[in-house]
């Protein structure tokens, strides 16, 4: 691995912006001003020039193919060092074909209404290894409703895409591997499509355990700040239906009996949740989503009925503790992973 210090890594940047070359005292005065001393940077200059992986040629230094061989190593380890979901040491990538698996889209407008649920009741649900992870005493469950844009494999134009509704019942849990080492994402324990052909194939991959879609009429419509909301599943799929109305204007702090005390305090545990997972033959399936930031606001529900919650599989066991909106934010799958899951006992 070619390692660069601070002001090594910083002068290499720079010069990857100058592909033409740049002035020594530009390169000073530049990284002078993001607070880099002259003379720290004035020997980097030297020692990347000893370790070629920089040339001056009539006063203007430029990369060499060695410096910029340097320059994408450490930027890939930089990104591997901030990957929120990294493949651990048993993970393999699964055999799916690739552009049904590897896809993006926009969610256009989305909802979650958070659930606080007692974790005994969840437990009854969650296939093995994976347990209910608990978060101020409690387990949860999102039901996470969305209008999603153009959703195609990734690398074609929108206009190749699917444009359709659906609603996940995610909850919180986590698992321990082979290894011993906790990894924590999101357990479908209920999930629906209004799109026939999404739902099979969703159903038609033997690794989607987690996307074991049903099918309902679905609606999402808005008359100014109010967002209205319905689900309707198909008779063989009862007990989801779900109707509503949000008034999306933002409130300014949580809703009155969360337990929550602001935005950033649900952050961690229930937003910045990236990997959903699937169990079956002895794997555990790992999908990893990437996407942009969800800048979801708190806001009033109007009206509300979940049946799963109220008269369903969590009914008497669960709290609407708050629900968020959002609007505009694209996601990317990556390629689905697994990894074996440990012998009981």
């Amino acid at each position: 691995m070619i390692r660069l210090t601070p002001p090594e890594l910083a002068v290499m940047v720079t010069l990857a912006m100058e592909p033409l070359g740049v002035e020594e005292e530009t390169i000073l005065d530049r990284l002078q001003r993001a607070e880099m001393p002259r003379v720290a940077v004035a020997a980097a200059l030297r020692a990347l020039g000893k370790r070629g992986m920089l040339v001056e040629e009539d006063g203007f230094y430029m990369a060499t193919p060695l410096g910029h061989a340097a320059l994408r190593e450490t930027y890939a380890t930089l990104e591997r060092a901030q990957d929120m979901s990294p493949s651990s040491e048993d993970m393999e990538e699964c055999p799916s074909v690739p552009w049904l698996t590897q896809v993006q889209t926009v969610w256009v407008e989305a909802l979650s209404l958070n659930y606080a649920v007692d974790p005994a009741e969840l437990s009854k649900v969650l296939p093995a290894p994976l347990e209910p992870e608990l978060h101020r005493g409690t387990a949860w469950v999102q039901v996470l409703m969305s209008s999603l844009r153009e959703m195609r494999p990734q690398g074609l134009a929108g206009l190749a895409g699917f444009n359709f509704y659906q609603v996940s019942y995610r909850a919180a849990v986590h698992y321990r591997n082979a290894r011993g080492r906790l990894r924590r994402g999101g357990y479908f324990v209920r999930s629906e499509t209004n799109d026939a052909l999404m739902r099979r194939i969703g159903n038609t991959l033997a690794e989607f355990k987690f996307h074991a879609f049903g099918e309902a009429d679905m609606l999402m419509a808005r008359e100014g700040d109010r967002l209205s909301f319905a689900v309707d599943p198909l008779p063989e799929f009862p007990g989801g239906k779900l109707v509503g109305m949000l008034d999306t204007q933002p409130l300014a702090g949580p809703p009155v009996g969360s337990v929550w005390p602001s935005l950033q305090a649900l952050q961690d545990p229930l937003i910045e949740c990236y990997d959903a997972f699937g169990v079956a033959d002895g794997y555990m399936y790992v999908l990893t989503i990437d996407r942009g930031p969800w800048n979801a606001r708190f806001v009033k529900p109007v009206e509300l009925y979940c049946e799963a919650m109220q008269d369903g599989m969590f009914a008497g066991h669960a709290r609407l503790d708050s629900v968020l909106h959002l609007r505009e934010c694209p996601y990317r799958w990556r390629k689905l992973r697994r990894e074996p899951i440990p012998a009981a006992g």
